[in-house]
């Protein structure tokens, strides 16, 4: 349990420290990503993985608005649902393949 702390805490502090320009957020997320493989070992919990991988993407996509607290406290959704102009796009695409 306190690898996956100290994991955490320490991709945290790296992110609050990294400016919001595009490449800066893509080496973060590639570092993090590398990290986080890397300890994955100590965790106790294997499925601290797939979650930690779920907050550096999303964290990521909060430095792309700009507005980390901004933009999470206007629109919020779900981690496994689509946004429904999303869910007809999705759905218009994969008509037209297999119609």
């Amino acid at each position: 349990m306190i690898a996956e702390v100290e994991f955490f805490t320490e991709i945290f502090e790296e992110f609050l420290g990294i400016d919001n320009q595009i490449y800066e957020n893509e080496l973060w997320k590639a570092h993090s990503i590398i990290k986080l493989m890397h300890t994955s070992d100590e965790f106790v919990d294997k499925e601290i993985v797939e979650e930690g991988l779920k907050i550096i993407i999303n964290l990521c996509r909060f430095k792309e608005c700009g507005d980390l607290l901004d933009s999470y406290e206007q629109e919020s959704h779900p981690i496994n649902q689509l946004i429904e102009s999303e869910k007809t796009l999705l759905n218009s695409i994969l008509k037209a393949e297999f119609t």
